[in-house]
C-alpha cells in the first residue's frame, strides 16, 4: 500500500472503532498521525470522544516503497532490497524509496518535537507498522532487525513511557477483544 491514498475499508472502520473505545477513558493530551488516508481516518475516529487537536506529522509517513508500489511481493523476488528487507532492513533500499534507518531517523524526530511540548496525560501517535517498530527501536534501544520481529496488528495499541531519556514499553500490539492468546 505505502503512503497511497486509500480509504479504511469496513474492516479498517470497524477496528479503529473498537481502537477508539480502548483509549476512550484515558486522558489524551493531543492525537498525531502519518498524513497517509488510512491514518488519518483511523485517528479522526480515534479522536472522537476526546476533545483534543489532531495535527498531521509528515514524519509519522508510511515507509517510503520506491518502485515497489503497486507491485507483489513476488514481483522482485530477485531484488538485492528484497533480501535484506528483513534481514538488514536498515540498509534494505528498495529503489526511489528509503531504508528503515531513514524513517527511524524522521519519526522519532517527529516524536520528539512533539514531546518538547508540555503534557499532563499522553499523546497518542498513529502510525504504520514499520514506523511504530522504528520508533520502539530508537526508545528501547532495539536493532531495527530484531523488531522486525514484532508484530503489529491494524488498529493495536503500543504504549511507551518516556521519562528524561529512559523508556519503558508498557504495552505491545494491545488489540481489541483480544480474548485468548494465539
Amino acid at each position: 500500500m505505502g503512503d497511497q491514498a486509500i480509504p479504511l475499508n469496513e474492516a479498517g472502520e470497524r477496528q479503529a472503532r473498537a481502537c477508539a473505545e480502548i483509549l476512550s477513558c484515558t486522558p489524551i493530551t493531543g492525537i498525531f498521525t502519518s498524513p497517509v488516508l488510512r491514518a488519518v481516518q483511523t485517528a479522526e475516529i480515534v479522536c472522537g470522544p476526546h476533545e483534543v487537536p489532531l495535527q498531521r506529522l509528515a514524519g509519522l509517513s508510511e515507509i517510503g516503497v520506491g518502485h515497489w508500489i503497486n507491485r507483489y511481493w513476488k514481483d522482485f523476488a530477485d531484488d538485492p532490497a528484497k533480501r535484506d528487507w528483513y534481514a538488514q532492513p536498515d540498509l534494505a533500499r528498495p529503489s526511489g524509496g528509503e531504508t528503515l534507518r531513514e524513517v527511524q531517523h524522521r519519526a522519532v524526530a517527529a516524536v520528539e518535537a512533539v514531546m518538547k511540548c508540555p503534557q499532563d496525560s499522553p499523546y497518542v501517535f498513529v502510525s504504520h507498522g514499520d514506523v511504530i517498530r522504528a520508533i520502539l527501536a530508537h526508545y528501547l534501544h532495539l536493532d531495527l532487525a530484531v523488531t522486525r520481529h514484532a508484530r503489529i496488528d491494524h488498529a493495536s495499541v503500543s504504549g511507551l513511557e518516556l521519562i528524561d531519556h529512559a523508556a519503558q514499553l508498557l504495552f505491545l500490539n494491545h488489540r481489541p477483544g483480544l480474548d485468548r492468546l494465539l
